[in-house]
């Protein structure tokens, strides 16, 4: 729903009657008053402009483009189409984008831990601080295991 100027002015009209007379009986002076007064209508304006700009964007597929919403439709060059045929969909789908056959063939003959703590560090981008808390163990432990995988790699 969008910004409705008339109820939300009333609204704003009737809490600064209500502010005004609190603020006088204080002993606050007039232009102080006015002063938060006026700061308060240019948040007001500024929220009226944020909300009659601003759309959220539905929770619908991506996939159905008749049955897309209309800005949905206004902006369709902003859409990367996948074709699911071209990515492969495990976990270890980097590996199919190596193309060095000899390292390809040595990463295949990791072991799926070996497999899963390079995913975890090349693709999923976790530091190796952050994997030794997911595995429950050391740093260590984490950086040694990647010692071994590098000298089977360069080693075959």
């Amino acid at each position: 729903m969008g910004f409705n100027y008339g109820r939300e002015k009333r609204k704003f009209d009737k809490e600064w009657e209500r502010l005004e007379a609190e603020y006088a009986a204080t002993g606050m002076d007039e232009a102080a008053i006015m002063a938060m007064k006026l700061y308060d209508w240019k948040w007001f304006c500024n929220e009226r402009v944020y909300h009659n700009r601003v759309q959220t964007l539905p929770n619908e597929s991506y996939r159905d483009e008749e049955e897309r919403s209309t800005l949905f439709q206004k902006f369709t060059t902003l859409f990367a189409h996948w074709d699911d045929g071209d990515v492969d969909q495990s976990r270890y789908g980097w590996l199919s984008g190596i193309e060095n056959e000899e390292l390809f063939r040595r990463l295949c003959k990791l072991s799926q831990d070996d497999l899963e703590l390079l995913t975890l560090l090349m693709v999923d981008g976790y530091r190796q601080v952050d994997i030794a808390r997911i595995k429950g163990c050391s740093r260590n432990v984490i950086s040694k295991r990647l010692k071994k995988i590098k000298k089977i790699l360069l080693e075959g």
